[in-house]
């Protein structure tokens, strides 16, 4: 399979680059190197310097099989200093690529979300029935995205999932 690893620079994005890789799959890794680090690359993955909203050319014509996210802003922190910062990257950034993404015909996505979309849950431990209630920009921002693929696989036919 070819497959497209947003983030992939980045600590969990370079480890299943790294896994993929193993498995026998051709991995292009995508990063705009924000706070990952291109070492954390593999060797043996193709490395692409592009932020998430230049993913577009790229996927035209590729003949990706799927692509697995994980490019995201991930600082609470700064997710409550800087919401737009958030907004932007992770929400507007991922429906950036889902549009890519449908466009290209790419069948699988993979989505990185967080337990942040749950906040502080009432009962441990969290289980996929526990109500999201997040309770920062960042939380907010993935839940987002959790809403907005399955909005997408349900119209599109998208085979996706969101990880927590």
């Amino acid at each position: 399979m070819r497959l497209l690893v947003t983030g992939g620079a980045g600590y969990i994005g370079s480890v299943v680059a790294l896994h993929l890789l193993d498995a026998g799959h051709q991995v292009t890794v995508v990063d705009d190197l924000s706070t990952g680090h291109e070492d954390a690359v593999p060797p043996g993955a193709e490395f692409i310097k592009a932020g998430i909203h230049e993913i577009t050319a790229l996927l035209n014509g590729s003949g990706f099989d799927g692509v697995l996210h994980f490019a995201a802003k991930s600082l609470v922190g700064e997710s409550v200093e800087h919401p737009e910062r958030y907004w932007h990257n992770n929400v507007a950034g991922t429906m950036s690529l889902l549009d890519a993404v449908r466009a290209a015909g790419v069948p699988r996505f993979v989505f990185s979300s967080s337990a942040a979309t749950y906040g502080e849950a009432a009962e441990v431990p969290i289980t996929e029935t526990t109500p999201a209630a997040p309770t920062n920009p960042y939380g907010a921002s993935k839940l987002a995205v959790d809403l907005m693929l399955a909005g997408e696989a349900a119209a599109h036919g998208l085979g996706a999932v969101s990880l927590r």
